[in-house]
């Protein structure tokens, strides 16, 4: 093809100049052959240039809930059907070698009504009782919303120069370990097909997640947070260094009213924007790095901050919280955290990763400007006047996080992390956050802190032992850790058996903006909803929103969570006074797996799975959490799972699950009412009473599944599963559910 276009333009040359004499046209042919290649070159596309590339799945999923014993906290739910589909589409656009244009581009649909969106453009009202409403994607009313990434951006290469730009409604981003990343070490299981999961073949789903377990590293351990707004990231700069930027909005700790004027305020999730927001506030990060120091190592610097408007007074659902707490003065508290970190492999056997933090709290007190009578002059928020305020800064706190990997001792690699925080360490979008969104400044314990998921207020060691073997592996590890100091003893607990179905069966429930308080519209015990065990506040409308501890169950991003407090008896919970101590969190767990095919004779992986751990919440040290009867255990828990996965052939694979999950705690309370007819008004009235209710939960799952690719780059996955949850001393709570849900996936 070459040749010949050579050949065509010299022939064009040559008849372009047929009326000049025979050595003229040859002259003029020669002079020109210099400029022949590269007029060529020109017109001729590089291997790593395309003019447009659209890469991308679609997604259909079915979802069925069935109570066949339901609670009354899920009576709103007692048999559910959705259907949704996605369309997820990546495009590039290439127009050289130097520079890449890209947007991401998501687009569910609720495929279960017709709906009528008048909340477009009153996207605060109520919907009224003839609409739909999209309870699937968002809990802001939206008829269609987001998945994971709407964003566009460019990618600009030049010399030893490369840097990515990207704005958008979530944005993918890690730095360190004390400013912004994400830290989960539970096993993940073939049995949960994650919706996120990158493209691959069933065998490589399974190989991964059962028959050679990957054990960090992936999407499947997720360290990135998700932020909307504007990200550069300069991935390539002179002497090997590298930065990144970052201007967002911190929405999912609005303390202000935009986004509480929708359900209620400071839903956290992965949805960070829904096109423009005005949360009076913003949240900037910036990091600088040098890159192969003694070859191996990475040196970095990291900013975080958060910082508020201080306009945000003047807003009602702001200033009216305030008001509820007996005149206390309204506070903002802003956050900024800087530090140090390194990561590289020291030797080629051992890496170590480690993070230097210094947290800082800038406070906003505001005050109101009062009369001659020393009161205050109006109790709305334009009672405010410019300069009534003062500003604060609190004593930096130090942080520090290790983490070292050794591959010394051949087929048994090692890992130990350390960690100190304390209690007022506050760093919102770093490993310090007990959940996937940003926690907000609250005084809790969470059960297996440190091993699992870090919190402030904590210090102590984990270590990991994974070997592998013929046919197998095994995995070991123990946690230990104790509080710096002395913290409220308010506990929070994690469904991992049954949390995420029991989450998404309810109507309250969103993948991305999911509410605090798990309730499906049953918040209230007294409207008959979950009985819940006290926690610090009896009425869930007292208190800062974002500051509010009440007892119950709490949504996360694909999770549901319990909170209590131990109380020492019923007089402490009636005068809602919490106990403290610094408690002490242990944790030790077995994975293993044996592929046992070779016993029938076949080469097919038959891999049986089982997981087992121990965990407890105690104000003195406990080695090992055995049992809720030991000295001075506040909560205790023990988690066992038994998953069977079958390569039935290259393409079909199968999975079941058996598993079992138990909690225990002796220090619980519940609040009742009684009424009472009064003889003076001769009318009802409600009186409250306390009773010692211990928490004992039993949970249990039995259900099987299968992954197929029965078509190239297409496949169907299909869980049933049945499960059960008993409360011994409050049998309300008790329910018994089917689950059921079906996906088709395919990838272009």
């Amino acid at each position: 093809m070459r040749k010949e276009l050579t050949s065509l333009i010299l022939a064009s040359c040559v008849g372009a100049s047929w009326a000049l004499t025979p050595q003229l046209q040859l002259d003029s042919i020669h002079a020109s052959m210099d400029t022949l290649s590269s007029n060529l070159e020109s017109t001729l596309m590089g291997k790593d240039d395309l003019p447009l590339a659209v890469s991308g799945y679609m997604a259909f999923r079915l979802k069925n809930f069935h109570y066949s014993e339901v609670s009354p906290a899920f009576a709103a739910d007692e048999a559910r059907t959705a259907v949704d589909a996605i369309l997820n589409m990546t495009i590039v656009a290439m127009p050289s070698s130097y520079i890449t244009l890209f947007t991401n581009m998501a687009f569910p649909f609720d495929l279960s009504g017709t709906y009528s969106n008048y909340l477009a453009d009153q996207p605060t009202g109520a919907p009224t009782e003839d609409e739909r409403v999209l309870y699937d994607h968002s809990t802001d009313y939206y008829a269609s919303t987001i998945n994971e990434e709407l964003n566009v951006g460019v990618d600009v290469r030049a010399g030893v120069f490369g840097a990515y730009f990207t704005a958008g409604g979530v944005i993918w981003a890690n730095a360190s370990p004390l400013t912004m990343w994400e830290r989960e070490t539970m096993p993940r299981f073939a049995w949960q097909y994650e919706l996120f999961e990158d493209e691959k073949t069933v065998s490589t789903y399974y190989k991964e997640k059962v028959f050679k377990p990957v054990k960090e590293g992936g999407r499947a351990f997720w360290t990135n947070r998700s932020f909307g707004g504007l990200f550069a990231n300069v991935y390539q700069l002179p002497f090997d260094m590298k930065a990144q930027f970052m201007l967002s909005q911190p929405m999912d700790m609005d303390v202000g009213t935009r986004d509480g004027l929708r359900l209620w305020g400071g839903q956290p999730g992965e949805l960070e924007t829904n096109g423009l927001h005005d949360n009076r506030g913003s949240v900037y990060h910036a990091r600088i790095a040098k890159e192969k120091i003694a070859e191996n190592m990475t040196i970095g610097a990291n900013y975080m901050g958060v910082v508020f408007d201080n306009d945000i007074v003047y807003e009602n659902e702001y200033y009216t919280q305030w008001v509820k707490r007996a005149g206390i003065d309204p506070v903002l508290l802003n956050t900024h955290v800087v530090s140090l970190d390194g990561k590289g492999n020291i030797t080629p056997k051992l890496y170590i990763m480690a993070d230097v933090g210094l947290s800082i709290t800038d406070s906003v007190k505001f005050y109101k400007p009062k009369d001659n009578e020393n009161n205050l002059i109006s109790k709305d928020p334009s009672g405010y006047e410019d300069n009534t305020y003062e500003t604060e800064m609190a004593t930096p706190k130090v942080g520090v996080y290790v983490k070292a990997q050794s591959k010394y001792v051949e087929g048994w690699p090692m890992t130990v992390e350390l960690a100190f925080f304390p209690k007022d360490f506050y760093s919102p979008f770093s490993l310090t956050n007990p959940s996937r969104f940003p926690g907000w400044r609250k005084d809790e314990t969470y059960l297996n802190a440190g091993s699992l998921r870090y919190s402030q207020n904590l210090a102590g060691i984990n270590f990991k032992l994974e070997p592998t073997f013929n046919r197998g592996y095994f995995d070991f590890q123990y946690g230990q850790h104790r509080q710096v100091e002395d913290g409220d003893d308010v506990i929070m607990f994690n469904y991992r058996l049954n949390g995420r179905n029991m989450w998404e069966s309810t109507n309250s429930w969103t993948k991305h903006k999911p509410i605090f308080i798990a309730d499906s519209g049953n918040a209230d015990p007294r409207a008959g909803g979950y009985i819940a065990r006290l926690g610090v506040e009896q009425n869930s409308d007292d208190g800062v929103k974002l500051y509010r501890r009440n007892g119950g169950l709490y949504g996360g991003t694909w999770e549901l969570w319990e909170s209590f407090v131990a109380y020492e008896n019923a007089d402490q919970a009636r005068k809602g006074e919490v106990p403290s101590h610094a408690k002490w969190s242990s944790y030790m767990s077995f994975m293993g797996g044996y592929d046992i095919g070779h016993w029938f004779g076949t080469d097919r992986n038959i891999m049986m799975t089982g997981y087992a751990a121990l965990s407890g919440i105690s104000t003195t040290i406990a080695p090992i959490a055995y049992s809720e009867s030991q000295s001075d255990m506040l909560l205790w828990s023990f988690y066992g799972q038994f998953e069977p996965a079958v390569a039935v052939t290259t393409r079909f694979h199968a999975v079941g699950i058996l598993g079992v999950e138990m909690f225990r705690a002796e220090n619980a309370y519940v609040m009742n009412t009684i009424g009472n007819m009064s003889s003076s008004t001769n009318s009802n009235v409600l009186t409250s009473y306390y009773m010692h209710s211990p928490i004992n939960y039993l949970e249990t799952a039995i259900g099987a599944g299968f992954d197929w690719d029965f078509a190239d780059r297409v496949g169907l996955h299909f869980r049933y599963k049945w499960m059960t949850h008993s409360d011994e001393n409050v049998s309300e709570n008790d329910w018994h559910s089917h689950y059921i849900a079906a996906e088709v996936k395919a990838w272009f």
